[in-house]
């Protein structure tokens, strides 16, 4: 039986493996360099060393009204995290190697979709073609390792293979009637309205969620062991890459 941990990003990290058979070969295994990473497990047949970082800052506050957010520090806090999970795993060769990063106290800290994609790869930008095509690609400020068209380099940790974001599963008529509620009290962007919906899920037991799911970001470095799209698979589980050349989004798992 893996013992219950008492950091609750790790203890949400277990209760996900253990739902989806996976094993923890060990937990802060010796692995050849002077750091110990959180876990080495084992899934689909794989062996993965895994980084878990948590946001352990207050609960996200209620929406504020103008519905506008400086993303800037947010940004900064997901690359933060990055970077220290990063740093656990560096010199290990011979695995994949994710950071999963966890939020279970509900920090407002962007860990959906294009946002985050930013937060990884760089601030998204905007450019404009001589006939004046709009092109948004992402730029300045990324953690990880970009190979850029021309072949020259930019970003760090070249060695990591994947980072996941662990999400609770709402049922949809939770999600129906938290969404609701934010607009009772008088939400009327799709921004607050999301924002309060995910604050008041937030402040429900964790029982109330029907699974807790991984959403799998690849990292771009050739030189890093690659992550089997087999593994950290389960039903609600997705998985984002490369989805045609110069294009980046969700390739594999469940809308949403």
């Amino acid at each position: 039986m893996v013992a219950v941990k008492t950091d609750p990003g790790e203890a949400l990290f277990e209760r996900y493996l253990k739902a989806n058979g996976y094993d923890v070969l060990a937990y802060e295994p010796d692995l050849g360099t002077t750091k110990r990473p959180d876990y080495l497990v084992r899934a689909a047949g794989q062996d993965v060393v895994v980084e878990v970082e948590s946001f352990n800052t207050p609960p996200m506050p209620l929406t504020p009204r103008s519905g506008f957010v400086n993303m800037t520090p947010k940004l900064k806090t997901v690359r933060n995290k990055i970077t220290a999970g990063a740093e656990q795993l560096k010199g290990i060769e011979g695995h994949p190697l994710v950071i999963v990063l966890a939020n279970p106290r509900n920090s407002w800290v962007p860990l959906e979709g294009p946002v985050f994609i930013g937060a990884l790869f760089g601030d998204s930008q905007v450019s404009f073609t001589p006939d004046g095509e709009l092109f948004f690609r992402s730029g300045r400020n990324g953690r990880l390792h970009v190979k850029e068209p021309d072949g020259s380099m930019r970003g760090n940790h070249p060695y990591l293979s994947a980072v996941a974001v662990l999400r609770l599963v709402y049922p949809q008529a939770a999600w129906a009637a938290a969404m609701q509620q934010s607009q009772d009290v008088g939400n009327t962007t799709p921004l607050a309205i999301l924002r309060e919906a995910h604050h008041l899920l937030g402040q429900q037991d964790d029982a109330a969620a029907e699974a807790i799911c991984l959403d799998v970001y690849e990292c771009l470095s050739e030189s890093a062991v690659p992550l089997p799209r087999e593994v950290f698979a389960g039903p609600h589980d997705t998985r984002w890459g490369i989805t045609s050349p110069g294009q980046y989004g969700q390739v594999e798992g469940p809308p949403g």
